[in-house]
């Protein structure tokens, strides 16, 4: 959620604000009202990748063989990423984390990044 969170941030027009004064908390319940286990993390992750990370979802999955099917449907969070005229993931690497880039390996990079860009 919070991954999800900046980079929609980011890449779709947001802003971070400093207020002076401000302050921020969060309580810590004792216990979850709720059940949860590592497939629903997983599952939660893979959501967040197809949806933001566009062509370089093999670069966090570690393969070019699992595909987005395995997030479920995404189409809502497609369809608000267009809406609000989100930004591609290589517009984010390149302007604002370009040291990201040196964590990529080459071999998995979209074919338009090979064919476009020099290696840095």
């Amino acid at each position: 959620e919070n991954v999800e969170m900046s980079l929609r941030l980011w890449r779709c027009g947001g802003r971070i604000e400093t207020v002076p004064c401000s302050r921020l908390f969060h309580w810590f319940r004792p216990k979850r009202p709720y059940s949860f286990d590592g497939s629903v993390a997983f599952r939660n992750n893979m959501r967040v990748a197809a949806v933001w990370l566009e062509d370089y979802f093999p670069v966090y999955t570690g393969s070019r063989a699992v595909n987005t099917s395995t997030a479920g449907d995404v189409s809502e969070r497609l369809a608000l990423k267009r809406r609000l005229q989100c930004k591609p993931l290589e517009w984010y690497m390149d302007n604002i984390l370009p040291d990201l880039w040196a964590e990529v390996p080459r071999s998995m990079w979209p074919a338009s990044r090979n064919a476009s860009r020099p290696v840095a």
